[in-house]
């Protein structure tokens, strides 16, 4: 099974999603909080600047008005109106006279005005402008209001860094409030998904068990009444797939035990017949000749199944021993008299022992070359050699090959893949050829697998694995 990467997992999908979603949380609370926090201080900032204004505006009128018509010394009044007007809230106040004429206290001078305030104090007539502004990257705000019947025109310019100095440290604060609400997010997600995630490796390794044989498998969700009932449903699936299967090995076993008697004398009844095949006509030799291949062939099929049957049950005992392989493999090809059967002996072959039951892996090895020669074209190859711990035993032929998709089904038992083009076509047999290949594998702890051949030409390549030790790790439970 292909996996992806972390990521694609649904722990990671789970842990990204409460991440990016406390994270967009965050962000936006944070956004509006930073707006109506900045809005507000600027607000109050204005509301209090404002009142400060209208207050010196007024004084600045009522002295204009009691100024004589022609002051000795204009500069020494305009001096000492400023130094009179009140700025607790620190702002710098400007006079100005006329349009060319300024007089400013604290250093403010006609350069500190924007362009657009200075353009419009001209056109108003006791109207308060405002504007915020920066100047040499210090925010500000000024007042302006132009007192029209004296010709004069009035500002206050007032410093604004205290509040942006605020809304930078609020601005921080909400930054890394929001990442690390993100982070925390990520971290309870994945709390979260782990949390709720945990039980599934418990019910992957039990489905395991279960696909590899073991029906005893169970599952316990007991604190949990949501899993509860899962474990419930599970077992019971279990349960339930447990005794269809002894049904169908019983049925299977009972059949083949019940068709041995009636099959036994049909076999003495045709072995009669057979002797006296000379005095019959041709057409009953002939019968009588096709009676019997079926028979051969019928009877073939019940061992298989009581064979099969027996395995399935766990009762087989291995008669193991130790002998050489390359003498085994001679000995089945010569002894079974297979016709264009080559054994390939790897450098130093004939050292390699093995532990198995001879009779069962000849069995094997049989049906394997037998399979061979059925589907394939040509000669039939069989080599071995060891690989690590392991033997591997392969059987390859010239035929059409398995396809993929099909390559576990054609173990099993009944496993039959339909005829077409470049497949591999059952048009004779019972299909329990392989299967039985396949159970005598696991009994011996082993495995066999089908692949394409490995020099690149048509053909299957059964490759049966055994492990080479004195001591076979038998995975079937041995019958008392």
């Amino acid at each position: 099974m292909e996996r992806g990467g972390w990521w694609r997992s649904l722990l990671a999908r789970v842990t990204i999603a409460y991440a990016v979603g406390s994270l967009l949380l965050t962000t936006t609370v944070a956004f509006a909080t930073f707006e109506l926090t900045q809005s507000r201080l600027l607000s109050d900032a204005q509301s209090q600047h404002l009142e400060q204004f209208k207050n010196n505006v007024t004084d600045v009128r009522l002295r204009f008005q009691a100024l004589p018509e022609d002051p000795e010394d204009i500069e020494l009044v305009y001096g000492d109106l400023l130094a009179q007007l009140s700025t607790p809230n620190g702002s710098q106040p400007l006079l100005s006279p006329s349009p060319e004429q300024f007089r400013g206290r604290g250093g403010v001078s006609e350069d500190d005005l924007p362009t657009n305030i200075r353009a419009r104090i001209q056109l108003t007539d006791l109207e308060v402008l405002q504007q915020r502004y920066t100047r040499n990257g210090e925010p500000r705000y000024v007042l302006a209001v132009n007192l029209g019947d004296q010709g004069v025109a009035y500002y206050e310019f007032v410093s604004l860094a205290d509040v942006d100095a605020t809304l930078q440290s609020l601005r921080l604060i909400l930054v890394g409030v929001a990442v690390g609400a993100g982070l925390l997010g990520a971290l309870l997600g994945w709390y979260a998904a782990r949390s709720a995630l945990a039980p599934l490796p418990r019910i992957s390794n039990a489905a395991l068990a279960i696909a590899e044989g073991d029906l005893d498998t169970k599952i316990e969700f007991q604190a949990d009444r949501d899993l509860a009932t899962l474990s419930e449903a599970f077992n019971y699936m279990v349960e339930a797939v447990r005794e269809r299967i002894e049904r169908e090995q019983r049925f299977t076993s009972d059949v083949s035990h019940e068709l041995r008697s009636p099959l036994m004398t049909l076999t003495a009844s045709v072995e009669v017949l057979e002797r006296r095949s000379e005095s019959l006509p041709d057409v009953a030799q002939q019968a009588v000749e096709l009676l019997s291949q079926d028979l051969e062939r019928f009877q073939r099929l019940v061992e298989d199944l009581l064979e099969i049957s027996r395995l399935e049950a766990g009762a087989v005992q291995l008669q193991l021993s130790r002998f050489r392989l390359a003498e085994f493999l001679d000995n089945v090809v010569r002894g079974e008299r297979h016709q264009n059967v080559v054994v390939h002996h790897p450098p130093r072959g004939d050292t390699i022992s093995i532990t198995a039951d001879k009779r069962r892996l000849a069995q094997v090895m049989t049906n394997l070359i037998q399979n061979a020669k059925k589907y394939g074209d040509g000669d039939v190859e069989v080599s071995f050699e060891a690989v690590g711990e392991d033997i591997h035993i392969a059987v390859e032929d010239s035929g059409p090959g398995v396809p993929f998709e099909q390559r576990e089904r054609i173990f099993e038992r009944f496993g039959r893949i339909g005829s077409s083009a470049g497949n591999r076509a059952i048009e004779t047999g019972f299909g329990l050829g392989l299967s039985l290949v396949a159970e005598h594998v696991r009994i011996h702890g082993g495995t066999v697998r089908v692949t394409d051949r490995i020099d690149g030409q048509h053909g299957a390549r059964f490759v049966v694995q055994l492990p080479l030790g004195e001591h076979v790790d038998v995975v079937e439970e041995m019958a008392e």
